[in-house]
């Protein structure tokens, strides 16, 4: 049973829509404030990997007052919220008046962020079961990442053909508003248990006791690192070293990202049939290395992988495995009454994700230029590929019940 079949198929697209929108205004604007137009290029150095910092910083701060509000209050307020909050820091860094205001606008950046995992997370994990988990958080993946090459790709190219940042800004502060309302208006509440609120502590104490979240640690951070590191460096390194023509540049993005899509979707549906997350995250995150080793090892001489451009989509696709065998790990070992905190735990990844990958990426392109930079994501994947193999595979739903067995007196 997949989208199509499920009860939740409305509110669930409409929560897929808005996604997409909010990331792709998000992603928009991070392209847009580290490129030269924005305000001058006044952002130098550190200072666009500092802004980068910030939000994931807000966000491990305040992540686990949302979830946990969420569980007690619903997840639609916090997520409607999430949007506005989203488009009001938009809609700050276009009317930014000096650099030092950037860095205090990151934070509401974080606050958006940290409401809006949460909260979509659970709302799309209350409305999955052990059939369809993979595909429906596959789709939410699928909109993210859209969101993501959409809003970054579209902010770097509009920059390329001479757009104003201030307009761009404006335009992605106001979808983001959009949505805000359409999500008021139309999503119900997928709430089913109430929770009492917990402390940042306390999420953190449930998280250190859960063995199979800490055997979790070593894969997620380090891909999302990797994740966090693109973000922080592509448009420089794209800038700086790659000589494709904006044509070009839009056949790349076309082809990576129609790939990305149609493995998200195909791989989801293998997971769920086969009941298997493991095999779908190693060969996803094999195949993310390999294409991210391709990108940068050849950014001087983009001419040699155009020779060899069909392994560039074939990675892209199997690539796409990862996301929603991921997600779908996650949502197996989370549960109703304390979903929303344990969401929680997926924006303490992403956030250490994202301060280690863009700090650690400034300092070995600083250091070393690109071959550190190769070096860098070659460990960040061995890393996580090692973690995975640790994991215990939660299984799906058994055919038939499993009787208990008393073992306490043996």
């Amino acid at each position: 049973m997949g989208l199509r079949a499920s009860e939740h198929k409305r509110s669930l697209i409409i929560l897929y829509f808005v996604t997409l929108v909010m990331r792709a205004s998000f992603y928009l604007t991070i392209a847009v404030i580290q490129s030269s137009g924005y305000m001058g290029g006044i952002l130098e150095g550190w200072e666009p990997a500092l802004v980068l910092v910030i939000y994931p910083l807000v966000e491990l701060s305040t992540v686990s007052f949302f979830g946990a509000k969420s569980d007690k209050i619903g997840r639609k307020p916090i997520l409607v919220m999430s949007l506005f909050l989203t488009s009001l820091a938009a809609f700050l860094f276009a009317l930014a008046p000096a650099a030092i205001f950037l860095f205090i606008f990151a934070t509401v950046f974080g606050l958006g962020v940290a409401s809006k995992v949460t909260t979509t997370l659970s709302m799309i994990a209350d409305s999955s079961s052990e059939d369809n988990r993979a595909r429906l958080m596959g789709y939410y993946d699928l909109s993210t990442l859209m969101g993501l090459a959409g809003g970054y790709g579209m902010g770097i190219l509009f920059l390329q053909f001479g757009f104003e940042a201030t307009p761009l800004l404006l335009a992605a502060a106001l979808a983001c508003a959009l949505c805000g309302i359409l999500a008021y208006f139309t999503l119900g509440e997928t709430r089913v248990e109430t929770h009492i609120e917990v402390s940042m502590i306390d999420l953190i104490k449930k998280v250190a006791g859960d063995r199979r979240v800490q055997l979790m640690l070593p894969v997620y951070v380090p891909i999302i690192s990797l994740y966090g590191l693109m973000i922080a460096n592509v448009e420089h390194i794209l800038e700086s070293h790659f000589t494709l023509s904006n044509i070009d540049l839009i056949t790349l993005f076309g082809m990576l990202g129609g790939a990305l899509i149609l493995g998200i979707i195909t791989m989801g549906h293998l997971s769920d049939h086969f009941r298997k997350r493991k095999p779908f995250i190693v060969s996803g995150l094999i195949s993310f290395g390999f294409l991210a080793y391709i990108l940068i090892a050849y950014a001087d001489n983009f001419e040699a992988v155009w020779e060899i451009w069909p392994a560039l989509p074939i990675l892209g696709f199997i690539a796409g495995g990862f996301p929603p065998a991921a997600m779908a790990y996650l949502t197996d070992i989370s549960e109703e009454d304390s979903r929303g905190s344990t969401m929680g735990v997926y924006s303490i990844f992403f956030g250490t994700g994202m301060i280690i990958g863009p700090l650690s990426g400034l300092f070995v392109y600083s250091s070393y230029g690109l071959p550190g930079f190769v070096v860098l994501i070659v460990i960040f994947i061995a890393i996580a590929c090692l973690g995975t193999y640790f994991m215990p595979e939660i299984h799906g739903h058994e055919e038939e019940p499993v009787p208990e067995i008393d073992v306490g007196n043996e």
